[in-house]
């Protein structure tokens, strides 16, 4: 008796993960809401610090990154001043895109989700990501700060 209901016991300890969403019924809300913020900033042109944490390209890298038009065109290690090379801006986020990420580990119900958000103009300043709790090497972190628009621009 006492051995069958320390099984069911174990059973349920086991199931009951899989049956909690991976995220939190406000995450949507919230990325949402810092969109939304981002959004009424009316800028395309700024620069930022991001630091990108992944088993990928650049990862573990921190950068500061020049935005005009919506599109990174230049950036610079942080550590050593130097300039990522030309061939590698397209690897690299912008704002929107880090909306976009968030977005699509929020469609596929990443395993592990974190999202913060700057209070002001919305940015995503903490991305944690694990899409698959049984992969290794597929987590990806993303922290952003120090973002200063450069113009004015009318999209």
């Amino acid at each position: 008796m006492i051995g069958s209901r320390l099984a069911l016991l174990f059973t349920l300890a086991l199931a009951a993960p899989g049956c909690e969403g991976p995220t939190a019924p406000g995450d949507r809300d919230l990325l949402t809401e810092a969109r939304a913020r981002w959004r009424a900033q009316n800028q395309d042109s700024y620069s930022v610090e991001l630091d990108r944490n992944c088993f990928c390209l650049l990862g573990g890298r921190s950068m500061r990154l020049t935005v005009k038009g919506g599109a990174v065109v230049a950036a610079e290690f942080t550590d050593s001043g130097s300039p990522v090379d030309q061939a590698l801006l397209t690897y690299i986020p912008t704002v929107p895109d880090l909306f976009d990420l968030i977005q699509d580990a929020l469609e596929r119900r990443a395993a592990s989700f974190w999202a913060e958000y700057d209070p002001s103009f919305g940015y995503p300043t903490r991305i944690e990501i694990d899409y698959s709790a049984t992969t290794a090497d597929d987590e990806i972190a993303y922290s952003a700060r120090n973002l200063v628009f450069l113009e004015t621009t009318s999209r």
